[in-house]
C-alpha cells in the first residue's frame, strides 16, 4: 500500500518546531545547562550534613556546612550581575558551571567535614555565577511584550532542577553510594559547561546607566530607583515566606498535625509542581494585564493562605491550603519577573538580576532564623501568623514603591 504523503498541517507544525529550535536555540541551551546544574546540586545539597555527620561534625558545623552554599553566594551575585553587563553573560556561565564541577570533585575527595565546608563555599561562588548571568541572559533574549513567557518557562528549569534533584539523590545514595552522587554531581555540571561553552553564542555588553537625575556609583542607583525597590520587597516576601514557612512546616504538621512524613513530602512538592504548571500560562496573563496587580493578587492570597495554615485540620486540608498558596505564587512569580526584566534593560539586565536573585537568598536565611526565634518563643502556630503579617507589610511597600517608579512597570506587557 502506497503511504500517503505528509498532510499540509503537519509540514507546517513541523516547519514551526523547526524554527522554533533554530530561533530559540540561545534559550533552549541556557535553559537546559540551568536544568542539569540545578538537578546536580540538589541531589547533593540535602546530603551534605549527613554525609558531615558520618565524619564527625556536629552542632555548629553542620550548620555552616548547610548555609556555607549562601556565604558566598549572597554577597558575590551584585557584583557578577555587573561584570556579565560590562563582559558578556557566557563567560560567567561557563565558569559558574566548571565550579560546580570542581566542587564536586572536592566533596568526592574531602578527607573531613572541614574540606566539605571549604568546597560548600567554592560551591557558593558557582551559584553566585550562573544564577543571575543566566537569568539576564534570558532577560536579553525576551522581546518586548513577552517577559512574563520567557522567565515564566525559564523558572521551571529551577523548579524541576531543584524538585528533581533531592529525589535523585536519593536513589543514586541508595544504590551506589555517596561518593556515586558527588560524582553524579561532577558529571552533570560538565554536561552543562559544555553545552554552554560549544552551543550556547556570546552576548553583547548591555547597557549600564543611572536613572536619570541620580549620580554615584551604579549600585547605589540601583537601590535608589523605586522599581528596583520594589522589586527587591517583592523578592524578600518570598524568600522570607519560602525560609520560614517551609524550614517550620514539616515540624507544625508532624508533631501538631500528626501526618507522616511521605505526607509532608507530598504537601511541599504540591508549590513546585504548580509554579511549573502555570509557569507558562501566568507568564502569558503578566503580558496582558497589570504586572503589580498581579503581584499584589498573588501575594495577598499567599498571605492569607499561610495565616489559615495553623487554623485548619489535618493532612488533606493543608494539601487543599497549599494546592491554593502554590497556585497564587505561580501568579505573581512571572509577572514579577517580568517588571525586573523590564526595569533590567534600563539599568543593566545583569547588575538588576543580582540584586533581585540576591535579595530573595538573603530573605530565605533571614526568614529561617527569625521562624527559628518565633517559634522558641511563641511556638510553631505562631511563625505563619507573622511570616503572613510579614507578607501584607511587604505587599504595602512594593505597592509604595512601584507607584513612585516609571509607569510603564505598572503596565502589561506591550506585545
Amino acid at each position: 500500500m502506497k503511504p500517503h504523503p505528509p498532510s499540509g498541517a503537519l509540514i507546517r507544525a513541523t516547519g514551526a518546531i523547526g524554527r522554533f529550535l533554530s530561533t530559540n536555540r540561545p534559550f533552549i541551551v541556557v535553559w537546559l545547562a540551568l536544568l542539569i546544574s540545578m538537578a546536580g546540586i540538589g541531589m547533593v545539597s540535602p546530603l551534605l550534613p549527613k554525609f558531615a555527620e558520618d565524619m564527625g561534625a556536629t552542632g555548629i558545623w553542620i550548620a555552616l556546612i548547610f548555609s556555607g552554599f549562601a556565604f558566598t553566594q549572597v554577597p558575590l551575585m551584585p557584583f557578577v550581575g555587573r561584570l556579565s553587563d560590562r563582559f558578556g553573560r557566557k563567560l560567567f556561565l561557563c565558569l559558574g558551571l566548571l565550579i560546580f564541577a570542581i566542587a564536586a570533585g572536592g566533596y568526592y575527595w574531602s578527607p573531613g567535614y572541614r574540606e566539605i565546608f571549604l568546597f560548600r563555599l567554592v560551591a557558593g561562588v558557582g551559584a553566585a555565577m550562573v544564577t543571575p548571568t543566566a537569568y539576564a541572559y534570558v532577560g536579553d533574549l525576551a522581546p518586548r511584550g513577552q517577559e512574563g513567557r520567557y522567565m515564566g518557562v525559564f523558572n521551571i528549569a529551577l523548579v524541576v532542577g531543584f524538585g528533581s534533584g533531592p529525589t535523585l539523590g536519593g536513589l543514586v545514595y541508595d544504590a551506589f553510594g555517596l561518593s556515586a552522587t558527588f560524582a553524579s554531581m561532577g558529571i552533570l555540571s560538565a554536561v552543562g559547561f559544555l553545552m554552554v561553552l560549544l552551543l550556547l553564542p556570546g552576548s553583547k555588553p548591555s547597557p549600564m546607566s543611572r536613572p536619570s537625575g541620580q549620580s554615584g556609583s551604579l549600585f547605589g542607583s540601583l537601590i535608589r530607583d523605586n522599581t528596583v525597590r520594589g522589586i527587591i520587597t517583592f523578592q524578600a516576601v518570598e524568600g522570607l515566606v519560602y525560609g520560614a514557612v517551609y524550614a517550620f512546616l514539616p515540624i507544625f504538621m508532624t508533631d501538631v498535625r500528626g501526618t507522616s512524613l511521605a505526607q509532608v513530602g507530598l504537601v511541599l512538592s504540591v508549590r513546585q509542581l504548580l509554579n511549573g504548571l502555570f509557569a507558562y500560562p501566568s507568564g502569558w496573563l503578566a503580558d496582558r494585564l497589570n504586572r503589580v496587580l498581579l503581584v499584589t493578587v498573588g501575594l495577598t492570597v499567599l498571605a492569607t493562605g499561610i495565616f489559615f495554615t495553623p487554623l485548619v485540620g489535618g493532612f488533606v486540608a493543608l494539601l487543599s491550603l497549599f494546592t491554593f498558596v502554590g497556585m497564587a505564587e505561580s501568579i505573581a512569580l512571572p509577572a514579577g519577573n517580568a517588571i525586573t526584566v523590564d526595569r533590567g534593560r534600563a539599568l543593566g539586565m545583569g547588575s538588576v538580576m543580582g540584586v533581585f536573585i540576591m535579595a530573595n537568598s538573603s530573605a530565605v536565611v533571614a526568614g529561617s532564623m527569625g521562624g527559628a526565634l518565633v517559634e522558641s518563643s511563641l511556638g510553631v502556630s505562631w511563625v505563619f501568623y507573622c511570616a503572613a503579617a510579614a507578607c501584607l507589610a511587604g505587599i504595602l511597600a512594593f505597592n509604595v514603591f512601584m507607584r513612585r517608579g516609571p509607569p510603564s512597570a505598572n503596565q502589561p506587557g506591550r506585545s
